[in-house]
């Protein structure tokens, strides 16, 4: 039997890996037991741990040094047809503060619980990470942080990246809620 919360999420995690069917069918009989394990306030710890806990990509990474490339990135997603994107900056994390692109526990759990509750199709979501770089001197010091090791953009600069990240969103999947 597994007590440990941080240790549920990546179990439920590589459930989700092995077999989604099974994963969001165990999600919706539990809901009450597995939405604070994959949301919060596990998911807290889990993005403080993520590239520690890293299993397999899941979303979308977009950073500082895509910006330009974003339109054509977002072919690289298979899914012809999605319907909710969510996406994170990882800047302010559940009161956690700036954990850059560990955040990313951040869309890939609110996806599990619309796609659970809300009965979204799980192959037409999106999780995103939008990684324009983090303040957390920490994590640019880390050797296992993947991230963006370098401040964040500020200022014009960080309101060009949302806005071509948006537009490519928009031109891509026009009819998604982002």
């Amino acid at each position: 039997m597994i007590n440990d919360d941080i240790d549920k999420y990546v179990y439920l995690c590589s459930l989700q890996d092995r077999n989604e069917t099974l994963f969001y069918d165990l999600v919706r009989e539990n809901i009450t037991d597995m939405a604070p394990i994959l949301y919060t306030p596990t998911v807290g710890l889990a993005c403080q741990r993520f590239a520690k806990e890293f299993r397999r990509p899941r979303g979308m990474f977009f950073t500082a040094d895509d910006i330009g490339h974003f339109q054509a990135m977002t072919y690289n997603w298979p899914a012809d047809e999605v319907d909710v994107i969510v996406v994170t900056d990882g800047s302010r994390i559940l009161g956690l503060g700036d954990l850059g692109s560990n955040g990313m526990g951040i869309p890939i759990g609110k996806l599990i619980l619309y796609c659970a509750c809300a009965g979204i199709n799980p192959n037409r979501v999106l999780p995103v990470m939008l990684d324009l770089g983090t303040n957390n001197t920490d994590l640019i010091n880390d050797p296992y942080y993947f991230g963006i090791k370098r401040p964040r953009l500020t200022g014009d600069a960080y309101i060009e990246a949302v806005d071509e990240f948006m537009n490519a969103m928009h031109g891509r999947y026009p009819n998604a809620l982002v």
